[in-house]
C-alpha cells in the first residue's frame, strides 16, 4: 500500500534577510548565491510539516504496520520546478525541525517584504522576535541530531602540568580547553577555554569537566575512576553534530584520538543529485518513527545542504565558495498537481490460493490481463479494490462444463502493480514491495486508497508478472493494457 499526505504548511527560510517571509510562495528552494569572488554566500533552506494524526491512529488500530517484515516506511517527495546551474555530485539533507514556527503569509517577492511568520532569524516573525537560537540571531532554523557519546582515557600524569590542553571538534569547530595556573574567563564566542590544572590527572579531569558543561558548546562531560573522560552529544543539538573528536597531549607526554559514534536513532537522511534535473524523494522512516514514538517532537523537516547553524561552516556545501546551483521545488500553494507528499508504504498484500491452480510458465509466455469490474471512476478519498486476471491466449479446448478460456488462474505471488499519471506517465506507485498483488480464493486482486491522489484527473494502472527466478524458466513481464480510471471531486 502507498498512502500520500499532502503537507500542513511550508516556506522557504532566505539567509539574506534575517525577518523576510515566503510563507505563501509557489516555489520552495533550497538556494546556494555565491558572488563573482567567491567571497560572499547566501543561502535558503526549505521547512515544511506533516500532519501524522491519521498515520499514529492507524498505527495503533493496526492498519499501518510498525515493526516486522512488513513495517512501513515514509519517503518525503518534493517534485522538481526546474532548477538553475545544479552542479555534479552533491546532496540535500533532511532534519527534524526542533523549534516550532509559524508559516505567514509572505512572499519572497513582497515590496516592502512581509515580515510576520518565520524566517531567517525568527521562529514566528519579526514583531515576537523568537529567535531559533538564544544566542544566535541569524541562524536559518534549528534541527534535532542523533546523540552522541564516548570515553578516552587520560594516562597519568596527564594534566598536571601547565598547558596541557584538549581539543574537542564539534561539526567542523574546533575547540581548545586548556589547562593553565592563570584562570581567564572565557566566553561562548571564544574557540578557547583557561580552567586551573591539577596535581593528580583526576583534578584536572575534574576541572576539565567543569569548563566544558560551562562553555555551552552542545556537549555535556563527566569524569568518572579518576581517568575516564565521557563526552556525550545533546539530542536536541544546534550545532548540527554528527561526531566528535577529541585530541590530548599538547606538550607530547600523552595524546589520542577517539571519535564518539553517534546513537540512537539517525535523525539524518539524504539524496544524492548530479547535474541533471530530478524530484526528490528521501528515506525519512528514522525520522517519521522518532516522531510517532514521541523521541521528538513533530515540528516538520528541514531540507538544506550540508552545513552547521547559521551557515557559518565555511568548509560545508551550504557555507562554502563552490557554486552548486539551485534547487526549487513545488509548495503546497503550487497550481500544479505536484506539492509536497508524505508517502507511507508497507506490504498490505494477502496470499491465500485456496483451489486455484497458478498459471505456469508455459501460460505466461503468451498470456492476456484483463481486470473485472474496473470503474470509470473513483471517488476522491475512496478505497477500492481492483481485480484483474490473466489466461493464457490460446487455451487448449477441454470438454468441460466451463470453458477452458474463462477458467481464472493465479499469477505467481511475486507480481505487481503500479499506478501513472495517464497524461504524463509520471509514476505515482512504483513496483516494489507495497504495490505487490494479493490473492484469494476467486483471483488476485489490489487494494487503493485514493488519499493523495489529484482529483479530476485520469491514471492508468499496468503490472509486472515475475515467475522463475534464478531459473531457466525464469519470466519479468510488464503489461500496458490501457487500464484508466478518473478520480473525482
Amino acid at each position: 500500500m502507498h498512502y500520500f499526505i499532502f503537507s500542513t504548511k511550508d516556506t522557504t527560510l532566505y539567509e539574506a534577510s534575517s525577518s523576510l517571509n515566503s510563507g505563501l510562495d509557489e516555489i520552495l528552494e533550497v538556494r546556494k548565491d555565491v558572488s563573482d569572488t567567491g567571497a560572499f554566500v547566501d543561502a535558503s533552506r526549505v521547512l515544511i510539516k506533516f500532519d501524522l494524526t491519521y498515520i499514529q491512529n492507524s498505527i495503533t488500530s493496526g492498519l499501518i504496520p510498525d515493526s516486522g517484515s512488513k513495517a512501513a516506511k515514509y519517503y518525503l517527495n518534493l517534485f522538481d520546478a526546474h532548477p538553475t546551474s545544479l552542479a555534479t555530485s552533491q546532496s540535500l539533507y533532511a532534519y527534524p525541525v526542533s523549534r516550532s514556527w509559524i508559516m505567514g503569509d509572505g512572499h519572497s517577492y513582497d515590496d516592502p517584504v512581509t515580515t510576520e511568520g518565520c524566517s531567517w532569524g525568527f521562529t514566528d516573525g519579526l514583531s515576537a522576535g523568537t529567535l531559533w537560537t538564544p544566542e544566535v540571531s541569524s541562524s536559518g532554523g534549528t534541527w534535532y541530531q542523533n546523540s552522541a557519546s564516548g570515553s578516552l582515557n587520560f594516562v597519568s600524569p596527564f594534566g598536571t602540568t601547565a598547558d596541557d590542553e584538549v581539543q574537542i571538534t564539534v561539526a567542523g569547530t574546533e575547540y581548545n580547553f586548556i589547562a593553565t595556573s592563570s584562570v581567564n574567563t572565557p566566553t561562548d564566542a571564544s574557540p578557547i577555554f583557561y580552567f586551573p590544572t591539577g596535581s593528580t590527572t583526576a583534578v584536572f579531569g575534574s576541572n576539565l569537566v567543569t569548563q566544558i558543561n560551562a562553555a555551552d558548546i552542545g556537549i555535556t562531560a563527566a569524569f568518572s575512576d579518576t581517568t575516564t573522560l565521557h563526552l556525550t552529544a545533546s539530542s536536541v543539538n544546534t550545532a548540527g553534530l554528527k561526531d566528535i573528536s577529541v585530541d590530548t597531549g599538547s606538550d607530547g607526554t600523552y595524546s589520542d584520538v577517539v571519535t564518539l559514534g553517534g546513537g540512537g536513532i539517525p535523525y539524518e537522511a539524504s539524496q544524492s543529485f548530479t547535474h541533471k534535473s530530478e524530484d526528490v524523494r528521501i528515506d525519512v522512516t528514522d525520522i517519521v518513527k522518532a516522531w510517532n514514538s514521541g523521541s521528538i517532537s513533530n515540528e516538520g523537516f528541514m531540507i538544506k545542504r550540508q552545513g552547521n547553524v547559521g551557515n557559518s561552516d565555511t568548509n560545508s556545501d551550504e557555507g562554502g565558495s563552490s557554486r552548486l546551483g539551485n534547487f526549487s521545488f513545488f509548495s503546497s500553494d503550487t497550481n500544479t498537481k505536484y506539492p509536497p507528499t508524505l508517502e507511507v508504504v508497507w506490504d498490505d498484500s494477502s496470499w491465500n490460493i485456496g483451489s486455484l491452480s497458478s498459471l505456469n510458465s508455459t501460460e505466461l509466455e503468451d498470456s492476456v490481463i484483463y481486470m473485472k469490474g474496473l470503474r470509470p471512476e473513483y471517488k476522491e478519498k475512496s478505497k477500492a479494490k481492483f481485480r484483474v486476471v490473466g489466461r493464457e491466449r490460446f487455451p487448449e479446448k477441454t470438454y468441460s462444463s466451463t470453458p477452458a478460456g474463462l477458467t481464472i488462474k493465479a499469477f505467481p505471488s511475486s507480481s505487481f502493480y503500479s499506478i501513472l499519471d495517464a497524461e504524463t506517465n509520471d509514476v505515482i506507485v512504483p513496483y516494489g514491495t507495497g504495490s505487490k498483488l494479493s490473492c484469494d480464493s476467486t483471483g488476485n486482486y489490489f487494494n487503493l486508497d485514493l488519499n493523495g491522489y489529484q482529483p479530476e484527473r485520469y491514471y492508468k494502472i499496468e503490472y509486472r508478472i515475475q515467475s522463475g527466478s534464478g531459473t531457466t524458466d525464469e519470466l519479468d513481464q510488464y503489461f500496458d493494457e490501457g487500464f484508466t480510471f478518473k478520480v473525482s471531486q
